[in-house]
């Protein structure tokens, strides 16, 4: 056999002599360049011969449809034997690659590949596989029976309002000065006629916002307009529309006396939020232990105005915007941590150590694309003792090269393995490129459904199974927010981006409610913030009003805030089923017709010994100051 090699080799002076000597040969010029394209052709026949004289050793490593194909160049196939989850043992977790210089060159290629530790033997389990052991909790002090606005508060606690509170008065006092001492302070405009707001105010602003996320207008002014055809009353009834106004336009966060300029080395592009969004996620952090799976990736809030860390996403809803990096529990959407991009360079590395640092040790995985996958990446969070699942690049560094340039037809599927690490090589509708330290060499049969075909069976690796299913973490809490958010083109971009946070706010306050009565209903994220904005102006309501004491009153501020249960009245010595005139029913009949009604009911609220109606009366009762309209 090397015998035969040997006399397919040629000297490449000695071919070169041949074809210059040669009067028909049609080499005019660049002689050279041409004869090392023959020389490579030639080689590539060797190949060819080197494979046909091999095909009996090789036989039974490849397959009928690899025997049948042309071989016209050199196609070494790589296979491996693996078992599916159901335990039948298949074949068909392969690497093929295709090289101009054939054969040799492959096989160069393998051996680096095999130098960095890369193995093309198929491994269905990873060796080492690690249990999380940790149990997702709630961790803020709320139970099953706590209220809608004790979730609603663990995000807005009386330091958010006194932040507000402070922050927006200082800032009014220093712009109401800085125009007197300009002299164009003028009567009659809004900084004339500022009075310090108070958290009660506060309140009653931040509950009519959660009504325009609910109800979408054109403008604010529309909100308070009268015409029939869009009116809304309770913005109206709620706060003057210029007051509304004065506090939306002196809303402020920090105190702009310590802004640092831009070529300060203190310089923070976060200042105008930095209180509040430090706060925030010590709050989102410490009110929920999450699942074992968590998701990494890019938030965004929309801006097309001008902020020096603007970005450009095509893939996302809102393509021109800010975005900030989370960390989100993969099965419920809760937002646990939070890194702005403020246009610094900051490493991937140096983001999700900042993301995941809290996280480390406890076996979780992370699902992330292929902006923050890498293998430098999953080797250094599989030292922290974290998992690794999500889509790579092709062209990042520590990649087996054979695996990233072989070419694969349509359901084929590749693996090769470094330790921990396994690469998947997918190909659907084009390649999928997945590393993970979660998954071996596995693949499910699936139900998919196709446009004109229905359901069909495919079998899919397990890790873009599981990638698939836990991704979507940040997605879905962008998706709520989507839904509910106060967008104005005349904001400010640190505005847009303090009440994209305030929905997140609410979002994570929302999963809290309905992971805290698991047993109970699901409730609607709409019905969320309608509770969330009534609850909120009644509380205000109630501190600018103060108790009543009516002869026949209950204090206002028992029945709004207290927790109040619905019992049957009891029965008496003369009657077992004991009736009595409904309140709500009797005071909205009295302001409609001047008299009392009748209605009676067998229930009523024993704290504030009222009866009342089962629906609706029981339930206006304790959370509308003015049940009577």
């Amino acid at each position: 056999m090397a015998s035969a090699r040997r006399s397919w080799r040629l000297d490449s002076k000695e071919i070169f002599d041949v074809l210059v000597n040669d009067v028909d040969s049609d080499i005019e010029e660049d002689p050279e360049i041409q004869i090392e394209e023959v020389i490579q052709d030639l080689h590539e026949v060797v190949s060819v011969q080197d494979h046909e004289n091999d095909d009996a050793d090789m036989s039974e490593n490849v397959s009928e449809p690899e025997q049948g194909r042309s071989r016209g160049r050199s196609r070494p196939t790589l296979r491996g034997r693996t078992r599916s989850r159901g335990g039948r043992v298949r074949s068909g977790a392969r690497s093929t690659t295709r090289c101009s210089s054939g054969r040799h060159a492959s096989t160069s290629i393998r051996e680096m590949d095999e130098a960095n530790g890369w193995s093309y033997e198929a491994v269905q389990q990873p060796p080492e596989n690690p249990v999380f052991q940790e149990i997702s909790r709630v961790l803020a002090p709320i139970d099953e029976n706590s209220s809608l606005f004790d979730c609603f508060s663990i995000f807005f606690p009386d330091s958010f309002w006194k932040l507000l509170k402070t922050e927006t008065n200082r800032y009014a006092a220093q712009m109401k000065a800085k125009q007197t001492r300009q002299g164009i302070l003028k009567p009659g405009t809004m900084l004339y006629q500022w009075k310090p707001v108070t958290k009660q105010e506060l309140k009653t602003f931040f509950s009519v916002v959660i009504h325009m996320t609910l109800v979408q207008k054109e403008s604010f002014d529309s909100y308070w307009s009268t015409r029939e055809i869009i009116e809304t009353s309770f913005a109206r009834k709620h706060m003057n529309r210029n007051r509304f106004r004065a506090i939306y336009s002196c809303l402020h966060l920090n105190d702009n006396s310590n802004y640092k300029p831009r070529n300060d080395p203190e310089y923070d592009a976060f200042f105008k939020l930095r209180p509040y969004f430090d706060e925030l996620c010590f709050l989102c952090e410490n009110s929920f232990y999450p699942n074992e799976n968590l998701t990494i990736d890019e938030g965004t809030c929309g801006f097309r105005g001008r902020v020096h860390f603007r970005v450009y996403n095509k893939d996302k809803p809102d393509k021109y915007g800010m975005k900030v990096y989370m960390l989100c529990d993969a099965e419920t959407g809760y937002i646990l941590r939070m890194v702005p991009y403020v246009g610094d360079s900051k490493s991937v590395e140096t983001i999700i150590a900042e993301l995941s640092e809290p996280y480390f040790g406890k076996w979780h995985t992370i699902y992330m694309d292929r902006f923050f996958t890498s293998p430098t990446i999953a080797d250094l969070l599989w030292l922290k003792e974290t998992r690794t699942v999500g889509t790579v690049m092709a062209n990042r560094r520590g990649l087996p090269q054979v695996w990233r340039q072989q070419p694969l037809e349509k359901a084929e599927m590749a693996f090769c393995h470094r330790g921990n690490l396994t690469a998947c090589k997918w190909k659907d509708k084009r390649d999928v490129l997945m590393l993970t330290t979660k998954h071996g060499a596995s693949w499910t049969e699936v139900d998919t459904k196709a446009k004109g075909v229905g359901v069909t069976k495919k079998v899919k690796p397990d890790c873009i199974l599981d990638y698939n299913h836990y991704k979507i973490g940040v997605d879905l809490n962008d998706q709520y927010v989507s839904y509910y958010s106060l967008n104005r083109k005349s904001m400010k971009w640190w505005k847009k981006m303090f009440f994209n946070l305030v929905a997140r706010s609410l979002v994570n306050a929302y999963i809290l409610y309905n992971k805290s009565r698991e047993q109970r209903r699901r409730l609607r994220f709409s019905q969320f913030l309608m509770d969330s904005g009534e609850q909120l102006v009644e509380t205000a309501s109630d501190a600018e009003a103060g108790p009543s004491h009516g002869p026949h009153a209950v204090g206002t501020s028992t029945r709004l805030v207290g927790r109040h249960f619905i019992e049957r009245i009891p029965s008496s010595e003369k009657k077992e089923k004991v009736a009595r005139v409904c309140k709500v029913c009797a005071d909205i009949s009295k302001k409609e017709t001047g008299k009392r009604g009748r209605k009676e009911t067998i229930y009523y609220c024993p704290d504030c010994n009222v009866p009342l109606c089962y629906y609706p009366c029981f339930k206006m009762f304790h959370t509308q100051k003015n049940y009577v309209l």
